[in-house]
């Protein structure tokens, strides 16, 4: 498999479909934001490591505020050790509900993500509350780029495609500053 074939996956052919509808000046404010442009916010560092149902809240600007909650933790796989699943949601969401009915894709600000304890002992991820309901939430995934399988977040294939999907690997601080960046770019937020 050569290096152009990594480039031609499910996730970025739909990355590239969903840019190439917006409207041009949307289109431009994407392909030029800068590095600094992205950085979440600290909001306040602390030493826990997050339990599935652990609420937090994360800060990509001033006085923009997204909620998230952990799904899974203690995930050791390839890609690390004592990693976690987290789900970041639209602001006009409330997760409680959301979860009781089913989490759909358009819920979620950017898809499920594979993150390491550090968003909290830097502060980027704050816990605020508990959900303390049964966390049944099985509809997610993750695509392997270079195997072109789905998989869950140890790495085991899975059967078919789960509707709330996004590459398999741990997304850095900056990985997740820029896709909550570019979806706020989108959605018309800054």
């Amino acid at each position: 498999m050569d290096i152009a074939d990594l480039s031609d996956n499910i996730i970025s052919r739909r990355w590239k479909e969903r840019c190439a509808n917006l409207p041009d000046d949307k289109r431009k404010k994407l392909e030029t934001f800068e590095h600094s442009d992205y950085q979440l916010q600290v909001i306040k560092r602390k030493r826990i490591y997050p339990q599935p149902g652990d609420i937090f809240q994360i800060n990509p600007r001033e006085d923009i505020y997204f909620y998230g909650i952990v799904v899974n933790n203690h995930i050791n796989s390839i890609n690390g050790d004592d990693l976690l699943v987290v789900m970041i949601f639209c602001n006009d969401v409330d997760i409680q509900e959301c979860i009781q009915k089913g989490v759909r894709a358009e819920n979620l600000l950017i898809p499920p993500q594979i993150v390491g304890k550090e968003y909290w002992t830097r502060g980027y991820f704050y816990n605020v509350k508990r959900f303390d309901g049964v966390l049944d939430i099985n509809n997610y995934g993750f695509y392997k780029i270079g195997k072109r399988k789905f998989v869950d977040e140890y790495g085991n294939e899975i059967p078919c495609e789960p509707e709330l999907l996004e590459v398999y690997g741990v997304a850095t601080v900056t990985g997740i500053a820029r896709m909550v960046t570019q979806e706020l770019i989108i959605r018309g937020m800054i």
